[in-house]
C-alpha cells in the first residue's frame, strides 16, 4: 500500500501534462478509442499522409490506455492507471526475490521497489515504462521457479515475452538470453539449450496478428519500424538526440523505406569509423546504467519547465534517483541465493545492455529492470540452504 499511495500522491498532486513520447502515446490512445486506427496521425495530425498506418512504435501501451479513453473521463485517470501498474511491480519483485533467496529476500525486494523514487516519478507520466516493467517481470517469473527449465515453463515464458513485445520490442532481445540462461543447468545441458532456443520462436506467436497487419498494410511483417532510426541515433551520440535534418532521410508516407534508408546511413557511419562506434557504444551502456535522471526530467517536462535540467528541484530529484539506483545496482552485484534465478536475472540485464550497446543509450531504458535488480539486491546479505538449481 505504501508504494501505491506514494505513486498516486505524486501522480495526482503534481499538475503534469503529457510530454516526450507520452504526447504521442496519449494522442494514439485517443485516436484508437475514437476508431481512427493506429496511424501516422499520432505523430502529427497535420501531415498530408496522417491517415496512413504506422508501426514505428508497437501498439501495446496506447491500446491499454485507449481502454480508459473509451470512458471519456478526465486526464488524471490515465495517471491512476500508471500508478497502479507501477505498484503491481512491488508484489512481482517480492515473488522474484522469494524464488531467489526465500521469504526475507521477498520482503526486502518488495520494499526496495515500493520506495524506489524513480518508480514514483515515472508514474506521473504517459510513458510506457510501468506497463513494460510489469510485462517483463511476468515473463521472467516462470523461469525462476524450481521447475523453470521444463519445456512447458520455457514455452510459457516465451509467450509472455511475446506479449511484452507489444509494449517494447526489447522483450524479444531479452527472451533468448533468459531462456538459455535458465536451461544452462543440470544434466543434458545441450538438449535443454537447444529446446530453449527452439521455444524462443514461440515469442513470435503472440506477435503474429500485429506482424500480419504490418505485412498487409506496410508490405513487411515487422515488429516495429524504428530499428534503422535507433541505429542511426546511436551513431550520433551516447544519449538520444534528434537526427539532424541535413543528415536524415527525407520524410514521406513510406515509413519502412525511410527506416531502411536510416539503417543504411547508420551502417555507413559505423563502417567509416568502427573504432569510434565501439567507443561510443561503450558510452551508451554507461549512459544506460550509470545514473537515473529520466524520471526527474520527465516530471520537469510534464510540469512545463523548459529546460527541466536547469531547475534545482529537478537536479535534486536526479541526485536522489541516481543514488538509489546505484545503491541497488551495487547490492545486486553482491547477490546470493539460487544460481539459476540469478543467472536468468543477469541474462535480462545483459540483454538490455547488449541492445543499447548496438542501438541508442539512455538511463530510462534500465527502468523496467529495477524489480529484477531489486530482487538481486535483496539477496545480497541473504544466505539460503535451498538447493541451487
Amino acid at each position: 500500500m505504501v508504494g501505491l499511495a506514494a505513486r498516486l500522491w505524486v501522480s495526482l498532486f503534481l499538475p503534469v501534462r503529457p510530454s516526450w513520447d507520452g504526447v504521442i502515446y496519449e494522442r494514439a490512445a485517443r485516436q484508437l478509442a475514437a476508431g481512427y486506427g493506429y496511424t501516422l496521425r499520432m505523430y502529427d495530425p497535420g501531415w498530408p499522409w496522417a491517415d496512413l498506418p504506422t508501426a514505428f512504435y508497437p501498439p501495446g501501451w496506447p491500446a491499454a490506455l485507449a481502454l480508459l479513453k473509451l470512458l471519456e473521463g478526465p486526464l488524471w485517470l490515465d495517471l491512476v492507471l500508471q500508478a497502479t501498474l507501477g505498484a503491481l511491480a512491488i508484489p512481482l519483485a517480492a515473488k522474484i526475490g522469494g524464488a531467489l533467496a526465500g521469504h526475507r529476500s521477498a520482503r526486502r525486494a518488495a520494499w526496495l521497489v515500493a520506495l524506489w523514487p524513480g518508480g514514483w516519478l515515472i508514474s506521473a507520466s504517459w510513458m510506457g515504462e510501468p506497463l513494460f516493467t510489469l510485462a517483463l517481470g511476468l515473463a521472467v517469473l516462470p523461469l525462476i521457479r524450481p521447475s523453470g527449465a521444463r519445456p512447458g515453463k520455457l514455452g510459457l515464458s516465451s509467450l509472455l515475452f511475446g506479449f511484452a513485445a507489444y509494449v517494447r520490442p526489447t522483450a524479444l532481445a531479452i527472451a533468448p538470453l533468459a531462456l538459455v540462461a535458465r536451461a544452462w543447468t543440470g544434466p543434458s545441458r545441450r538438449r535443454r539449450v537447444a529446446v530453449s532456443l527452439v521455444l524462443t520462436a514461440v515469442a513470435l506467436v503472440p506477435m503474429a496478428p500485429w506482424m500480419a497487419r504490418n505485412a498487409r498494410r506496410l508490405d513487411a511483417p515487422v515488429v516495429s519500424s524504428n530499428g534503422g532510426a535507433n541505429l542511426f541515433v546511436g551513431t550520433l551520440g551516447a544519449r538520444f538526440q534528434r537526427i539532424p535534418t541535413e543528415l536524415d532521410c527525407p520524410p514521406g508516407p513510406r515509413e519502412l523505406a525511410r527506416d531502411r534508408c536510416r539503417r543504411d546511413h547508420a551502417i555507413e557511419r559505423i563502417a567509416a569509423d568502427p573504432t569510434h562506434w565501439l567507443t561510443l557504444s561503450l558510452a551508451k551502456v554507461v549512459h544506460t546504467f550509470g545514473y537515473e535522471m529520466g524520471p526527474a526530467l520527465q516530471i520537469g517536462s510534464g510540469l512545463g519547465w523548459t529546460p527541466p535540467e536547469e531547475r534545482p528541484e529537478v537536479v535534486a530529484l536526479i541526485v536522489i534517483c541516481s543514488a538509489y539506483w546505484l545503491a541497488l545496482l551495487g547490492l545486486a552485484l553482491r547477490s546470493r541465493g539460487r544460481r539459476s534465478p540469478r543467472r536468468v536475472l543477469w541474462a535480462c540485464v545483459f540483454g538490455v545492455a547488449l541492445l543499447h550497446f548496438v542501438f541508442l543509450g539512455g538511463d530510462r531504458y534500465h527502468l523496467p529492470l529495477v524489480p529484477l535488480i531489486a530482487a538481486l539486491a535483496a539477496s545480497a546479505k541473504t544466505t539460503t540452504r535451498r538447493s541451487s538449481q
